[in-house]
């Protein structure tokens, strides 16, 4: 221990300049140039009355318990580690098993249509045989009958029957003309081409990320301003009434959803916002959101009688319901992450399964109604960005559902809407205010008041923010348009 690791001499000096115990022919080596070199008894002197030495066993100690829970702190990291994966893997087979649902039931309808076209053409060829041969039997047998008339009234029987034969080979050519004319009976397929263009053109089913990596890509907050701005017309001929705008979100399509609450339908708009096609829903439409694929939710609420939630699916610009499930509360607003379902019944929060199981109830504020008006996730789902509108303000919650942050704002009355974009920008509309807010991603401040009733906004009661376009659609109340504003980076 105290000789030199490299010449097995014994220690001499210390290498101020390179902090180093050295032997005489380490010096002679390596510490020619150095300017400072000290004999160790000369440093050794009074060594252990110095505070430093006996301040040392303390000062180890201390490091070694910094190393001790520095090596739990890892151990629950590589734990944690192992979870995460674990949970990601389920996530991924969870989504696997969505996608062969979803395919599950797109084959069973194909062959539903497969077996409805079978049975109506081997319906209309049998009919076609049997009137053949039934025909045919009925000829013969006038035929015969005409030869075999042995009558006292041969003559006048003859010219009945002849008379008989003829009219039914003239019903028989037009029996025939009319059969001819039909085309070949066959079945033919044509697929739907779109869907393996898409699925070709996905690299996976989703991002994974490192969650360090996650943070540093998107710590930078864009705050945005109004460049431009253009109404779109959404009514429709069916509407009896002015809309009512009261949710808007987007498909992977770039069509758009929208829920007219007054008209009582769901609106499909293309990637230039007009109507092509509509659904009429069996009680008002309050919040939608999209699901997977081209699968979009739908809250349906009725006081005191029916609360449902209903899947709709979009197959070439045509909507069509798939299915739904009924709650035991009002269905006000809902959200759709990591394969549940989460409906806000005006004052409660609840956790669903995709088939209406509830599994839990995630937060409640029974404060007043419109505690929970509406809400969205942050892109990670560790955030749940919750519109108070009763009390003026936006609730931030964890996703187990405590309250993280409350913001409150004069720009902000009556909190009717809010929308999360990819990269975590939170925008949140005020109906009574007239304004659309961006607010940072913890929830905690008001970053800058994008658009206001100057620039053509009136009582908003839904937002979306399209960060591909970098556009911001919204739904005024009682208005037959939405507002869609683009929007550019404020520097």
């Amino acid at each position: 221990m105290n000789k030199c690791d490299q010449h097995g001499n014994k220690l001499e000096v210390h290498c101020d300049d390179h902090q180093e115990l050295c032997c005489s022919i380490c010096v002679a080596l390596n510490h020619r140039l150095c300017s400072s070199i000290s004999h160790l008894p000369d440093l050794a002197k009074g060594v252990l009355k110095t505070a430093e030495f006996n301040q040392l066993p303390a000062a180890v100690d201390k490091i070694r318990s910094m190393l001790d829970e520095l090596k739990k702190t890892r151990m629950k990291d590589q734990a944690s580690l192992e979870n995460s994966y674990k949970d990601i893997i389920t996530e991924i087979n969870a989504l696997r098993n969505d996608i062969n649902t979803i395919l599950d039931q797109l084959q069973e309808k194909t062959v539903k249509q497969l077996d409805s076209l079978m049975k109506y053409l081997e319906k209309d060829v049998k009919d076609d045989l049997e009137t053949c041969v039934n025909t045919n039997d009925q000829l013969k047998t006038m035929v015969n009958t005409l030869q075999q008339s042995t009558s006292k009234h041969k003559e006048i029987n003859l010219y009945i029957g002849f008379r008989k034969c003829q009219t039914k080979l003239n019903e028989t050519k037009s029996l025939v003309q009319k059969i001819q004319k039909k085309p070949k009976e066959g079945i033919r397929f044509k697929s739907d081409e779109s869907v393996l263009s898409f699925l070709r053109n996905l690299d996976s089913l989703g991002n994974v990320d490192n969650v360090h990596s996650m943070s540093k890509t998107t710590d930078t907050v864009h705050v945005y301003k109004i460049q431009s701005q253009q109404r779109y017309n959404v009514k429709i001929k069916e509407d009896q009434k002015d809309c009512y705008i009261v949710s808007i979100c987007e498909l992977p399509s770039g069509e758009v959803v929208i829920t007219d609450e007054i008209n009582i339908r769901v609106k499909l708009l293309n990637q230039q916002y007009k109507v092509i096609d509509h659904c009429d829903l069996p009680a008002t439409p309050k919040g939608v959101c999209h699901t997977t694929g081209n699968e979009f939710a739908v809250a349906v609420d009725k006081t005191k009688v029916l609360h449902e939630v209903h899947f709709l699916t979009v197959t070439k610009g045509q909507l069509q319901t798939v299915r739904k499930f009924t709650t035991n509360h009002k269905c006000h607003t809902i959200a759709h992450h990591h394969s549940h379902m989460y409906v806000g019944s005006y004052d409660t929060l609840y956790l669903y399964t995709m088939d209406g199981d509830l599994k839990r109830k995630i937060y409640e504020e029974k404060s007043s109604g419109g505690t929970v008006y509406r809400f969205a996730f942050s892109p990670d789902g560790e955030r749940i960005y919750v519109a108070n509108s009763h009390e003026h303000k936006l609730v931030t919650l964890d996703k187990v559902g405590q309250v993280l942050s409350t913001l409150e704002d004069p720009e902000l009355q009556w909190h009717t809407g809010v929308c999360v974009s990819p990269s975590g920008h939170v925008f949140v509309c005020g109906a009574k205010s007239h304004t659309v807010l961006q607010v940072d991603r913890e929830g905690r401040q008001k970053l800058a008041t994008v658009v206001r009733k100057a620039d053509g906004l009136y009582s908003p009661r839904s937002v979306w923010f399209n960060e591909q376009t970098s556009s911001l659609i919204v739904g005024n109340a009682d208005s037959d348009s939405i507002v869609v504003f683009k929007l550019c980076v404020e520097f």
